[in-house]
């Protein structure tokens, strides 16, 4: 028996077998790639300016967009991290001078919620036990330990991640069009159709950074003036918790203060947190149903619960990367399916009859 186009066959084997063996060699770099692929198509105006000015010089010209780049993400980074620092050091010294123990602190706090207005909608006793309180405090006191333990232990990582990015966003610069050119040719997609996936990738990447990064920095931004007006420890740090929080569409930024101005009425303080469930209710949480369909939904032409979804599970499998990573999946996603609907339009109306 004689096997027609056995090489072209062989040759497909081949070819699959070492892609996916390339896939796991490049699996680590592939997030820092994506990253840098973004920043590379927000900047790059910036990396055509300064082309211009040093005489068409490229790597010099990448050079000092990636320096730019790197000094407007590291100096925010570094400044509210000494802030926030500052702010936890603060509270442990406070902490260990106060010498007040958990079960007094917790105790305190259910005799004035049995005291306040709110004891005739809340049954304190049957709800919070000093006992139950404190195991939960310890158990959260040991969780937080761990997550601090792992951050120390993720600081190569994050070394290896920036070192990653901004080595791959230098080359992007000199030949990310020459790149983009290659993968047009080696695709047997139509090129009308390859200009869709790249004005879809455009327009998610716009859609991200405007919408989402700018609604984080502004809910953040409100949530530290509220702590701090209303009297609430580490204002800065909860403030940016929120920030970080609200890149979760809808939900994410009450994950934060509601908490928050809950234990602030279980505190006692029940005019501080009855201010801050209203403030973020009607005013952080209007930023996210109001704003961000208008920034971010026109330009993604995606319906909101697929947003929601493809930044939750895009946040999982990527981590803090994903709320970019996921949406930009979802998107050329949906733009696949478009085209195969319009390439074979004609015979799914032959079938659907």
């Amino acid at each position: 028996m004689q096997l027609k186009n056995y090489n072209v066959y062989f040759f497909f084997v081949v070819l699959i077998g070492i892609t996916v063996l390339a896939y796991f060699v490049m699996q680590p770099f592939l997030v820092p790639f994506l990253i840098a692929a973004i920043m590379a198509h927000l900047f790059s105006s910036m990396y055509k300016w300064l082309l211009k000015i040093t005489g068409k010089k490229r790597g010099i010209s990448s050079a000092l967009t990636c320096l730019v780049i790197a000094l407007i993400i590291l100096i925010p980074i570094f400044f509210i991290s000494s802030l926030v620092v500052q702010e936890i050091q603060n509270t442990i010294t406070n902490l260990v001078q106060s010498d007040v123990s958990t079960e007094n602190i917790f105790s305190k706090s259910i005799n004035s919620l049995s005291n306040s207005p709110l004891r005739k909608f809340v049954n304190v006793e049957k709800i919070i036990s000093p006992d139950a309180i404190t195991s939960a405090a310890n158990s959260f006191s040991q969780t937080t330990l761990m997550v601090l333990q792992g951050t120390y232990q993720g600081v190569a990582h994050i070394a290896f991640v920036i070192f990653a990015t901004f080595f791959s966003l230098f080359y992007l610069f000199i030949d990310g069009e020459k790149l983009v050119k290659k993968i047009m040719k080696l695709s047997p997609l139509k090129d009308s159709y390859e200009n869709i996936l790249i004005i879809k990738f455009n327009s998610i990447v716009r859609a991200t950074i405007k919408g989402t990064i700018l609604i984080a920095m502004m809910q953040g931004f409100l949530g530290g003036i509220l702590f701090a007006a209303t009297g609430v420890s580490s204002p800065i740090l909860l403030g940016l918790l929120m920030m970080l929080a609200s890149v979760i569409p809808a939900i994410g930024a009450g994950l934060v203060w509601l908490p928050v101005g809950i234990f602030m009425m279980l505190s006692g303080n029940v005019a501080a947190g009855v201010e801050i469930i209203l403030f973020g209710a009607l005013v952080i949480s209007m930023l996210d149903n109001f704003i961000r369909p208008k920034l971010v939904g026109q330009d993604t032409e995606m319906h909101p619960l697929l947003i929601l979804f493809s930044t939750l599970g895009g946040i999982t499998l990527f981590g803090i990367a994903g709320f970019i990573v996921g949406p930009i999946v979802a998107s050329l996603f949906v733009s696949l399916w478009e085209i195969y609907y319009l390439e074979f339009k004609s015979q799914l109306k032959e079938f659907n009859k």
